[in-house]
């Protein structure tokens, strides 16, 4: 019975007030009577977002960052502060179907189950204009990098180890079990202040022996592009990527085969990408690098 869990709904938040009054009331609806609290940890955002939940959701936890910290910082706050069995970790451009909860919260009779995320429906203005169902991705090696794909199917791709097979991308919501994240650490700080750290928090549960879920019928609407893609620039943006490929790349490869291919191909890489003025690449592997060196462990649990 999906009514004897309890959850709470961890929402970050920078500069996102619009998208809080606009998605907030799908959220209770699907909430329903379930024994809930939400939590929105704001970034340090220089809109009305506080005083706007202050105002009309006064239930609402609020965290204040003094500092612009970041996705990971930002989630691992709100896990902390969080009370229930389970935890609901989700954008602020997210629209709730009114039976997510219902629809995910039933598979936690599985206790090795870590988290279940859903279909996401993306729409990038008009919920009406629909460009994108994202389905679960297929996680392969190829070129020397781990990658994602919604479009490959796991037959046609150069699987790396037998755990990727059950890899599913959590996104930008899902639902998991709270003590689970916990004892993983949270989301790993080095990805900061973006990107793929959600790939490496579902890694990390395969690693440890917990199981993921891929169901469609917990469907959410995404706004795309409402975020990250509003108040950073796209240069910036992608060099943050391409430096967190590298990471997870070098915390996930499995066997001294894929590490090779990697080698190979990263210096492959360094000695041609000059032609092509591909100056990024160089940036993202140095600062890498240094991130790899220099970062302390995650914040979580200190």
């Amino acid at each position: 019975d999906f009514m004897s869990h309890s959850i709470s709904v961890i929402l970050p938040n920078y500069n996102g007030s619009h998208l809080l009054q606009e998605n907030l009331p799908y959220l209770v609806e699907s909430l329903g009577n379930i024994l809930n609290e939400i939590i929105v940890i704001d970034d340090c955002s220089t809109d009305n977002s506080i005083d706007m939940l202050r105002q009309k959701y006064p239930d609402i936890k609020i965290i204040a960052s003094e500092s612009n910290e970041g996705f990971s910082a930002t989630c691992n706050k709100g896990i902390r502060a969080a009370s229930n069995e389970l935890l609901c970790i989700v954008n602020t451009d997210v629209r709730f179907t009114a039976d997510y909860f219902q629809n995910a919260i039933k598979y936690f009779e599985d206790t090795s189950l870590f988290a279940v995320k859903g279909d996401i429906i993306n729409y990038p203005g008009d919920i009406s204009n629909i460009t994108t169902i994202e389905t679960a991705p297929v996680l392969y090696f190829k070129k020397g990098f781990l990658r994602f794909n919604h479009g490959i199917k796991p037959q046609d791709s150069e699987m790396t180890g037998k755990i990727n097979q059950h890899f599913v991308l959590l996104g930008c919501c899902f639902v998991c079990d709270r003590k689970k994240a916990i004892e993983l650490g949270g989301f790993d700080e080095i990805y900061s202040p973006y990107y793929w750290e959600d790939a490496d928090l579902a890694m990390r549960a395969l690693e440890q022996g917990y199981r993921l879920l891929d169901r469609p019928e917990c469907r959410i609407y995404h706004k795309t592009s409402s975020t990250i893609g509003t108040t950073r620039k796209k240069w910036h943006r992608q060099l943050v990527s391409y430096r967190n490929k590298f990471l997870f790349t070098w915390r996930h490869l499995y066997g001294s085969t894929d590490w090779a291919l990697h080698i190979v191909f990263t210096f492959g890489n360094i000695l041609t990408r000059w032609l092509i003025m591909d100056w990024k690449f160089y940036t993202a592997l140095v600062w890498a690098v240094w991130r790899k060196l220099t970062f302390g462990p995650s914040t979580l649990n200190t």
